[in-house]
């Protein structure tokens, strides 16, 4: 994890269709291939396991997972898949962490019966671990927690193999907030999308395993400090073994399925950076949920601070594992005190591969009918989500979604491009806490550039074959000039309004104004002078001018 410190600063129908389904059963399960999926050693049935079936050219016909019973259904050869199997050989490809990948050729004649696929475990060669550095205390615990180890290590060997044979596009958001030390609730925050491609895992440590022991944890950089964790292929360096000592937490009342192994330094030496943290390792499914953990060694003023930090792993349905959440909290300091707790960190939104699969995180939606005081569709207006990428268009039908929202406080603001050009910001704004799996629903009435058109011209739409023009005119820093002058000449040269005055807001409008023709309009006052020719595109034109001290 690579956390640059300046964030943290302040700024920081019946039985007629009944009978119909019935005839057509046949003939659906005869374009159906099922089966069961199998641990081949223990005969155990495997739920979760990607199955997908693939043509001659290696492309996904049909693909899903298997349910809690190990069973899969799948439909290459029906219009159900959405792509339809061309002829000839096809294969079951079956994938499952912790086994080798295996294909089962298949044809028609293999529809409507059962498939059984035995799975066999990858053959992972770890190092043993035996022995604890000669330096850590001798504990009850220790074959305990070395066998805890192992097992953690073999989840994570398959989860960096498994994610080597995938190329996935993954969108990450990455958030700065603000957290009720009490209630853990978030108060504020602000988030950012991010896109990565490739084989590479979203997050990642910056430093590979062997130089953390050498280097420790924390670089500076410009005045900067900047805070590294693990990740999994770190945990799989032997170096991780070599330079910690292992035991057994106590068991956590919220995770009852769980084994805590926890790990701290062999030596910690002055002046360098350790972690101090702890594995969850699920007791049935044998795999890595999460780590946490803790700094030491840190300087004075910034151990002061008590960052920790949090990363998870989650399968997804294709057999990958990815870490899907990471965070670093600062707890100490004045942060109680103040009544918040800085936090930033990141979880992926969504994943996608080039066979077709993908997956979603369970995230927040907000779905915003935007209108004018008329009740009519707030036209050629978005709505953004203030301090974030969050942004969308509102339709035809007054409706915006916006959706992948990260769970806490947010605001919604309108945003109308056309008077942004005249330098306003919409007051129209909406106050929601997004919460995860779930839509907000809520109706924001705005005040749109074409109502103020309206208003201001006093009519309700421009005469045949005319446009409005609204304008205004500033000064550099933003304030209105009052005693402008403005003129407007058509493309011929004819004046059509010789000398305009703006009102006491800098503002001036022509309702009249031919639609696609040149006009030249010139904005004065003494002697300074600007001026802007142009084609009117648009039912209505916003033009913003800045005069000259």
């Amino acid at each position: 994890m690579d956390v640059n410190q300046g964030a943290w600063r302040p700024r920081v129908a019946g039985a007629l269709l009944l009978v119909c389904l019935c005839a057509l059963a046949p003939a659906a399960s005869a374009q159906l291939v099922s089966g069961t999926v199998r641990d081949s050693a223990s005969q155990l049935p495997l739920a979760g396991t990607k199955v997908l079936v693939l043509d001659a050219a290696g492309r996904a016909a049909a693909q899903g997972a298997t349910d809690q019973q190990g069973r899969f259904r799948l439909s290459p050869w029906g219009v159900r898949s959405g792509r339809r199997a061309t002829p000839g050989t096809l294969r079951l490809r079956v994938l499952r962490i912790g086994f080798r990948p295996k294909e089962v050729p298949i044809s028609r004649a293999d529809a409507g019966r059962e498939i059984d696929v035995g799975l066999t475990s990858f053959p992972i060669v770890l190092e043993e671990v035996q022995v604890m550095a000669v330096t850590c205390p001798k504990r009850a615990d220790r074959a305990t927690a070395l066998a805890v180890l192992q097992e953690a290590r073999l989840a994570l060997y398959a989860s960096v193999l498994a994610r080597s044979q995938s190329s996935a596009s993954m969108t990450r958001l990455l958030y700065d907030r603000r957290i009720d030390p009490i209630s853990g609730r978030t108060l504020s925050q602000h988030v950012r999308k991010q896109v990565t491609t490739g084989r590479s895992e979203p997050f990642s440590a910056t430093r590979i395993a062997s130089s953390f022991g050498r280097d420790g944890f924390v670089t500076d950089s410009a005045g900067d400090h900047t805070y590294l964790g693990p990740d999994a292929e770190s945990l799989l360096d032997d170096s991780f073994i070599h330079e910690n000592c292992f035991k057994i937490n106590p068991p956590d009342r919220a995770r009852p399925q769980q084994v805590a192994l926890g790990f701290e330094p062999v030596d910690h030496e002055d002046g360098s950076l350790d972690l101090v943290g702890t594995l969850w390792v699920d007791t049935l499914t044998r795999v890595v949920k999460d780590l946490t953990f803790r700094y030491v060694g840190l300087d004075r003023t910034t151990s002061a601070l008590v960052p920790e930090g949090r990363l998870s792993f989650r399968e997804l349905p294709n057999g990958v594992v990815i870490v899907d959440r990471w965070s670093l909290r600062l707890l100490g300091g004045n942060a109680r005190e103040e009544g918040a707790v800085p936090e930033i960190g990141g979880e992926i939104a969504r994943a996608s591969w080039p066979d077709g699969s993908s997956w979603s995180a369970p995230l927040g939606t907000l779905r915003l009918h935007a209108v004018d005081r008329q009740g009519r569709p707030a036209a050629e207006s978005a709505v953004r989500l203030v301090g974030t990428d969050y942004a969308a268009d509102i339709d035809s039908g007054a409706t915006v979604t916006l959706s992948d929202l990260l769970p806490g406080p947010y605001t919604a603001s309108v945003y109308d491009a056309r008077l942004a050009v005249l330098g306003l910001q919409s007051a129209s704004t909406f106050r929601f806490t997004a919460e995860r799996d779930s839509t907000k629903e809520a109706l924001l009435q705005v005040e749109t550039a074409d109502e103020i058109a309206r208003r201001r011209c006093g009519q309700e739409l421009p005469a045949p074959g005319k446009a409005w023009l609204l304008g205004r005119v500033v000064t550099p820093d933003g304030r209105p000039v009052r005693e402008a002058r403005w003129s407007i000449r058509d493309q011929a040269g004819v004046s059509l309004v010789d000398d305009g005055r703006v009102d006491d807001d800098g503002w001036f409008q022509w309702c009249q104004l031919p639609v696609n023709t040149r006009v030249a309009i010139d904005v004065w006052r003494d002697d300074r002078r600007v001026n802007e020719s142009r084609i009117v595109m648009d039912r209505l034109t916003t033009l913003h001018f800045v005069l000259p001290q």
